[in-house]
């Protein structure tokens, strides 16, 4: 293999395949990347069995070929050359990179050990803006769960609303529940619902970020993929039963809150000095935040609201509640609240596209 490319362009093409590779896995050859040069193109991709990255570039190829490299070792020697011309030679053993300051060897691994990569085929099925479908994974991730022993809860679920032409994303770590409604092009009757890797979709979502392009999606092989410009992402589906949350979702009826956002978050920010579970009172004109950890102290502030409805006094995890208050869009954060016992509803002012359900702690 014989490449000629730009630094910069090879850089971010290298550093973004990085990010299939996790730090767990305990197979050498997926701590590589595997590198294929054929017809002017030059495709890099990464796994770790349960996500693949696969992005490409076009490049001066003069003789075609294929490798594996260590990722760390050749993201770390481009990320520290400027920029510049790099050609790139493989032979039976090393993969040379070669610049103006210097040549730098890489020992090979044999490419027909790396697992396959999913190619994507035919049409998209939907479409987002990648920045709607950013701000929904960041609305939703967070409400997902880390304990590896519920692999269902890791995960968030991608259901359609054919009536509306919309897909569903929900998140829940059984404390609290994130859900978000994204307006998507394309066929919504046929996307079959699921159950992704949180993981997965926060990788899309950064990458999607980054770009003007919409996200594409599709099932292919029980696998999820997605499309942004040359790059694609597949993931593994989650297997299991996801909670039923619309069992969950309360009224909210009997009390309702509006607050300004940002004077609640630097509230409640203060507050977990002294402890990180909080009360919130609800009266007339404000809302009262308190903390109490007998051996640290106490806290109690309060922010002007708009209330509706009866006056309550509710326990929250204010972490949890601080991941609602700040993932909300707009000014006015809304409350909706019906008793101490049961769940309360942060959203978005004049909006039910957005729902954050946080479940009450008791409180002494």
């Amino acid at each position: 293999m014989i490449v000629s490319c730009k630094r910069d362009s090879i850089n971010n093409l290298v550093q973004t395949a990085l990010r299939g590779i996790s730090s767990r896995v305990t197979m050498p050859i997926l701590t590589g990347l595997l590198i294929n040069a054929d017809n002017n193109h030059l495709v890099i991709s990464s796994t770790d069995l349960e996500m693949s990255v696969r992005t490409e570039m076009e490049a001066d190829v003069q003789e075609r070929g294929s490798t594996v490299v260590s990722g760390r070792l050749i993201g770390d020697i481009l990320k520290n050359l400027p920029s510049t011309e790099i050609k790139i030679e493989s032979s039976e053993k090393y993969l040379t990179l070669k610049s103006k300051e210097g040549e730098y060897r890489i020992r090979e691994m044999m490419p027909e050990d790396f697992p396959q990569i999913p190619r994507w085929e035919g049409e998209s099925v939907l479409k987002a803006g990648g920045g709607e479908f950013l701000l929904a994974v960041q609305q939703t991730a967070k409400a997902s769960s880390s304990d590896e022993k519920r692999p269902v809860l890791t995960g968030t679920l991608l259901e359609k609303d054919a009536g509306s032409g919309m897909i569903r994303l929900v998140s829940t770590d059984s404390y609290r529940l994130a859900l978000k409604e994204l307006e998507v092009n394309g066929e919504v009757a046929q996307w079959e619902d699921c159950i992704i890797p949180t993981r997965a979709l926060n990788e899309v979502a950064r990458l999607a970020g980054s770009s003007d392009a919409d996200v594409e999606m599709k099932m292919q092989e029980r696998q999820v993929m997605f499309r942004v410009d040359d790059l694609v992402v597949s993931s593994r589906l989650i297997e299991g039963q996801f909670p039923n949350y619309r069992q969950l979702l309360p009224k909210g009826e009997k009390t309702k809150v509006k607050v300004d956002r940002e004077e609640v978050a630097a509230a409640i920010k203060r507050a977990l000095i002294f402890g990180h579970n909080l009360r919130l009172g609800v009266y007339g004109d404000h809302i009262r935040i308190t903390t109490e950890t007998p051996e640290v102290g106490d806290s109690r502030e309060e922010v002007a609201a708009d209330v509706d409805g009866e006056e309550l006094e509710i326990g929250f995890n204010g972490g949890y509640m601080l991941d609602g208050v700040t993932t909300v869009q707009g000014e006015k954060v809304e409350i909706k609240m019906d008793e101490p016992q049961k769940p309360a509803v942060l959203g978005e002012e004049g909006s039910e596209k957005y729902k954050y359900i946080l479940m009450p702690v008791r409180l002494r």
